[in-house]
């Protein structure tokens, strides 16, 4: 009979200190390089999903037009300003807007939320209106409608009848978010009033250009978008492009 003491018994030599600490290092620098990557491709999807919200809100206007004589959705149905741009005072008030006109044609609210975004559309529930008011928030909404301001300004198509726009797959209608500066009042959160000439800081303002680009509020070289146009169909675009030093390219009735 082998006796066991006659053989050696064999231990398993661990990892050192230093063999953990190289592994963990090796592990660190993997996240740090495959972590920024996968945060670009999630938002690089969100993007995408934005842009068929877009669509399909796109969609819903061209079948509103073809209901009502060609004619682009007021931006509210309310009376004392140019098709209803001025909606329904500096609060927001409930009442028909632009969403509430197409929602028919969608019939689903998440197209109206951009999945990189902080909003959400829900029904009217602030100040005095009871709860759940009959028409959605407008502090609620993650597009702005381009709105004209009187029958003279060349920039917005709310309103306007599709023969009144000389190229429609060159001029933008919605855009995301409304604005991101306090602007004046609830209203323009949901609308968009461009004016030729101005900076392309105040037209930055108008909008969201940091959403899917992640870049800083003030880099408007940076500043990115989806635009729906006026035929329906959906482009990403660069702040500076469309700005074009003030002549508000692709803003306009007029085709560029």
């Amino acid at each position: 009979m082998v006796k066991e003491s006659m053989f050696p018994k064999k231990y398993r030599q661990g990892f050192t200190l230093i063999e953990l600490l190289v592994v963990i290092a090796i592990i660190a620098i993997l996240a740090a390089i495959l972590f920024p990557v996968f945060s670009r491709a999630r938002e690089q999807a969100r993007k995408a999903s934005c842009s068929s919200n877009l669509r399909q809100i796109g969609l819903g206007m061209m079948q509103y037009t073809q209901d009502y004589d060609e004619a682009m959705p007021l931006f509210s149905l309310a009376t004392g300003s140019y098709r209803g741009f001025s909606g329904y005072g500096t609060a927001g008030d409930d009442g028909v807007r632009w969403a509430d006109s197409i929602y028919p044609y969608i019939k689903s609210t998440q197209v109206f939320d951009c999945p990189s975004g902080d909003k959400h559309m829900q029904k009217y529930n602030r100040g005095t209106i009871a709860p759940g008011g009959p028409y959605f928030d407008i502090t609620t909404y993650s597009y702005g409608y381009v709105t004209p301001s009187s029958d003279t300004n060349p920039v917005g198509v709310a309103g306007r009848s599709l023969a009144a726009l000389e190229d429609t797959s060159g001029t933008i209608a919605v855009v995301e978010d409304g604005r991101q500066d306090d602007g004046t009042g609830a209203e323009t959160q949901g609308r968009l009033i461009p004016s030729p000439g101005e900076d392309i800081s105040t037209l930055g303002g108008r909008l969201n250009g940091m959403r899917h680009t992640g870049c800083a509020t003030t880099d408007y070289q940076s500043y990115a978008f989806n635009a729906l146009y006026a035929d329906g169909h959906v482009k990403w675009k660069r702040l500076t492009d469309v700005w074009n030093g003030g002549a508000m390219q692709q803003w306009t009735i007029a085709a560029d």
